[in-house]
């Protein structure tokens, strides 16, 4: 579905991504973890043509993002929804119409089945009963929520989270955590999950990977990559992982 081949991006004299590759299907949940300002929210814009990169290769159900036209790209876009660390829901607009913005602007919509499909993704996320509240008369856990059936009303195929339980309580992150694993539970979407997040990770991984001076260290299922001995890895699991239990 989605698939990253040596790729590499460098910002003046730091080297975000050097001969990055990854791959994810249909039904995974790959979750990278790394420190803050490693290039894990870099990884995910390249994918969705908002960064192009150096070099190497970068495609999406086999079709090419690097020289990708407009029209090209939004078709992609379709397919791959970006789920923005703030929410980025638009301030002077409804839940109910921050949720069919995408559907709006697209103009191949009817408007009566924009109605259908935004009530039916709003309710599927208990939020149907906001759906005429302003962004800024909801809680932030609401907004993620508000933010997450904007992005399923689009009906994609794969799901970018970046950094989804910034700025929220325990309570609330886990509950995102249940939010993502409810939308991957039909087996038909892929997921990438960018966190520093360990509960979240392991939560709802089927792969965790290190984001590691621009590569990915150690792909492996939760359990496996919990017992690794890789001493990067190590280092960042060490305290947290004995902490919480697992």
């Amino acid at each position: 579905m989605i698939e990253m081949s040596n790729v590499f991006k460098t910002f003046g004299d730091n080297a975000v991504l050097r001969d990055f590759s990854m791959k994810v299907d249909e039904g995974e949940t790959l979750v990278i973890l790394g420190r803050s300002g490693t290039g894990k929210s870099v990884t995910l814009k390249h994918i969705v043509g908002l960064i192009q990169p150096d070099k190497g290769s970068i495609k999406v159900d086999g079709r090419s993002v690097i020289g990708a036209n407009r029209k090209q790209l939004s078709a992609i876009r379709d397919d791959v929804a970006y789920l923005f660390q703030s929410g980025a829901l638009v301030n002077w607009m409804t839940v109910r119409d921050n949720v069919a913005l995408s559907l709006v602007e697209s103009r191949s919509v009817p408007r009566r089945e924009i109605d259908e499909r935004v009530d039916e993704s709003l309710a599927s996320l208990g939020m149907l009963e906001a759906a005429d509240r302003m962004p800024a008369d909801i809680s932030g856990g609401m907004r993620k929520r508000a933010a997450l059936a904007r992005v399923l009303v689009q009906g994609p195929r794969a799901i970018l989270y970046d950094e989804p339980t910034a700025g929220l309580d325990p309570i609330m992150a886990r509950t995102v955590g249940e939010l993502i694993n409810e939308v991957q539970s039909s087996g038909q979407r892929a997921a990438i999950v960018v966190t520093h997040d360990l509960e979240l990770a392991f939560s709802v991984a089927t792969t965790l990977a290190l984001h590691h001076e621009g590569k990915l260290v150690e792909l492996a299922e939760p359990d496996a990559f919990k017992q690794s001995q890789h001493p990067v890895i190590r280092s960042f699991l060490d305290g947290t992982v004995q902490e919480s239990g697992t």
